[in-house]
């Protein structure tokens, strides 16, 4: 689908993605989101799995955040193709009930058309964000 000239770019999505998750700024996702979108997160997280439209983006981020306290960091963005724009980076922060820290590599691959958010794949490196879910950090 060729962008209608008053949608902003791919990679102009993917940037007020992040800037509205730095504010959770709920309306402002919901106004970047197709209200199709399809989200895929790396199942061996304790909230990973699949999840659709705005109800499931709203229990992604509910789910998110009941486990653990985090902000993500992106380092570069990159494009890859005419809708697809790659974010790679960092998330840290903390496991709600544990205390116990983390730092985490992720890439996720945004997929946009005409303007709106319609893909989300986050794929996360899991072993430290799980282990300061569980709180056993350092074992293995």
């Amino acid at each position: 689908a060729e962008p209608t000239p008053s949608a902003p770019s791919p990679r102009q999505v993917a940037e007020s993605l992040y800037a509205a998750l730095l504010r959770s700024d709920r309306e402002a996702l919901a106004a970047i989101a197709s209200p199709d979108i399809r989200i895929h997160v790396t199942e061996d997280l304790a909230y990973g799995g699949d999840y659709s439209g705005l109800p499931g983006f709203a229990a992604l981020f509910k789910n998110t955040f009941d486990l653990i306290e985090s902000r993500v960091e992106i380092e570069r963005f990159f494009e890859a193709g005419s809708d697809t724009v790659v974010a790679v980076g960092r998330t840290r922060g903390t496991g709600r009930a544990t205390g116990t820290r983390f730092d985490a590599a992720i890439v996720h691959v945004l997929t946009v058309e005409d303007g709106l958010l319609v893909g989300f794949d986050a794929f996360v490196e899991d072993r430290p964000i799980t282990a300061a879910i569980q709180g056993t950090a350092g074992q293995d």
